[in-house]
């Protein structure tokens, strides 16, 4: 009859084999729970590493360089004209004075140019007495009427749009004064300092952006390092599972000897100290992996720790010299751009108004400018037509003889009125060049102006600044609560998996009494019992790991399952205890 040694056959320090094999089995599942939890807690400190890492992304992604850049761009520029400003509107005012002085200008000559147009005009009626009714010189009286006619009506709209240009100069001047008066104020040290701010301003942006990218960096080593301590962690289930598969075999030998018949003892007890021997080397190989590597994974994940207490001291830095959270420098460049931008903006609002009033004034002259001199033209055209038809009078006079002296006195004086005009005309011709002088300098500086809203473009540097603050702080707004969480959670994660002292001793002892109950097998006959290879079989079948093949292979009978096959592939599913770390 068979007795077991599993029941009751007593191992080297005094625990039977059902004691091992009850302590293999506990220990197992308590090393699984162990790792399950530690999992769990990896998997919730990846999730917020994770969460922390695309917040920061979006951080970089949403701090918009482009904008940054174009509003440090606009306030260099408005600093810049600020500074220019008082040359700028030297040459603004003296255009002015030019547009009024010569609107006051033109108001002698052309009410000269009226008087003569009037005496044109009685010379003409004179004309039609003298002739006594003769058709030729009715035609003359009446054709140099219109023409008069023309040249009245043109001088009566040059002088309307004169006193229409004239009207806008006083305001114009009123505004360059409180403009000047703003400037005397501000100019130069305001803009100075406008162009330090945007400076400042360009460098805090970058600042956020490098910090950002810092943390998002050591945050990501965290989240790599959290993802692969995830994958080692499969060390404790694929212990867990060698060491089910020793407590199975050592079932399997059991039942297999009971039911066996007709073994002789010498043949049992072969069979059992071979059996036992494979059993003590998978637990011993499998005891010896989970050490080596459980070790390696608590040293990793304490090497993540600091890992995590130098994302705060990012921030920390950040806080104290690169804007992080905007407590700290965030507040000043604030602080400081609304100063600025404050004590620009009365300026920059005169300054506009200025503009306005001088690109309105600047059209209206250049519009001016081109309406006189269509006007002029048609003068001097009437002009001509005049003397052209006083030359033809004078001629047909003469020919008259004593009954044309009259008439031809009439048209010397039409010729010397002509002559008047001519002169009239030159005078105003030279006064609006002056206005085309004066209205392209006006353009000028509409268009050295630029389109620029000044006050919006500063207040949009604001918002940017802000923008970049408020984005900043929303992604680390969580950052020292989750860092302490995580630094948390390795803590505890590391002293599960670092349980060598407390399970791994206990698993050894247990190694050892499995081994010597093992003894030391005798070496195997040539031809050993059928049974053996039936177990061998049996246990071989319930592996999932190579290495156990591996170390199965040792004890296979010649011939055997294990010779037989073929080795898994690297990479196998079986694989799951290769490549760890």
């Amino acid at each position: 009859m068979y007795i077991s040694k599993i029941a009751e056959g007593p191992a080297e320090g005094g625990a039977s084999l059902a004691n091992v094999q009850g302590t293999l089995a506990t220990l197992a599942s308590g090393l699984d729970a162990r790792f399950v939890e530690a999992g769990g807690a990896l998997a919730q400190a990846y999730q917020i590493v994770e969460t922390l890492v695309k917040s920061l992304e979006g951080v970089t992604s949403a701090l918009d360089r482009e904008a940054a850049d174009a509003a440090v761009q606009d306030m260099r520029a408005i600093a810049d004209r600020l500074t220019r400003l008082p040359a700028m509107q030297s040459r603004r005012q003296e255009a002015l004075v030019t547009i009024g002085g010569a609107g006051e200008a033109l108001r002698t000559p052309m009410a000269q140019f009226h008087r003569t147009l009037r005496f044109l005009r009685i010379c003409g009626l004179n004309i039609k007495v003298a002739a006594a009714g003769a058709a030729e010189f009715s035609g003359f009286a009446d054709t140099m009427f219109e023409k008069i006619d023309v040249a009245e009506e043109q001088m009566s709209s040059f002088g309307q749009e004169i006193d229409g240009l004239s009207s806008g100069i006083s305001e114009a001047l009123e505004a360059e004064k409180l403009l000047a008066d703003e400037c005397t104020r501000v100019i130069p040290e305001v803009p100075m300092r406008l162009d330090r701010d945007a400076l400042a301003l360009q460098d805090h942006q970058a600042r956020l952006g490098e910090l950002a990218v810092r943390i998002a960096q050591v945050a990501r080593e965290i989240r790599t390092r959290l993802a692969t301590a995830l994958g080692a962690l499969q060390i404790g289930d694929i212990t867990r599972q060698r060491l089910e598969h020793v407590v199975t075999g050592l079932s399997t030998m059991d039942a297999a000897l009971r039911e066996a018949s007709g073994l002789a003892a010498e043949d049992i007890t072969l069979i059992e100290e071979h059996i036992l021997a494979l059993l003590a080397a998978q637990a011993a190989d499998a005891v010896e992996e989970f050490r080596s590597q459980a070790r390696i994974l608590a040293q990793s994940l304490r090497a993540i720790g600091p890992q995590a207490t130098a994302l705060l001291a990012l921030k920390d830095d950040g806080k104290d010299g690169g804007g992080a959270q905007g407590d700290g420098d965030d507040d000043h460049v604030l602080h400081v751009l609304e100063r600025s931008i404050e004590e620009v903006r009365s300026v920059t609002g005169r300054l506009q108004q200025a503009d306005e009033l001088s690109d309105r004034l600047g059209t209206a002259t250049s519009a001016t400018a081109e309406s006189l001199g269509r006007r002029i033209a048609a003068v001097q055209r009437v002009k001509n037509d005049v003397q052209q038809m006083a030359w033809n009078t004078d001629l047909r006079c003469r020919r008259m003889g004593a009954d044309g002296q009259g008439l031809a006195m009439i048209a010397t004086e039409i010729r010397n009125f002509s002559n008047h005009l001519e002169m009239l005309t030159n005078g105003i011709s030279g006064t609006f060049e002056q206005l085309v002088d004066a209205a392209a300098e006006m353009r000028a500086q509409a268009e050295s102006a630029g389109k620029v809203d000044a006050g919006k473009a500063l207040t949009a540097s604001l918002d940017c600044v802000r923008d970049g603050g408020d984005r900043m702080r929303e992604g680390l707004s969580g950052l020292d609560r989750d860092a302490a969480t995580v630094g948390d959670i390795l803590r505890q994660t590391t002293e599960n998996v670092d349980c060598d002292a407390e399970i791994g001793d206990a698993l050894g002892e247990a190694v050892t009494q499995l081994a010597a109950a093992a003894g030391d097998p005798a070496m195997l006959p040539e031809a050993p019992p059928a049974a053996l290879g039936e177990i061998l079989a049996a246990i071989h079948a319930s592996y999932t790991m190579a290495s156990e093949r591996e170390v199965h292979k040792r004890f296979a009978l010649a011939g055997g399952v294990a010779e037989m096959e073929e080795a898994p592939a690297q990479g196998d599913d079986d694989d799951d205890d290769d490549g760890l770390f």
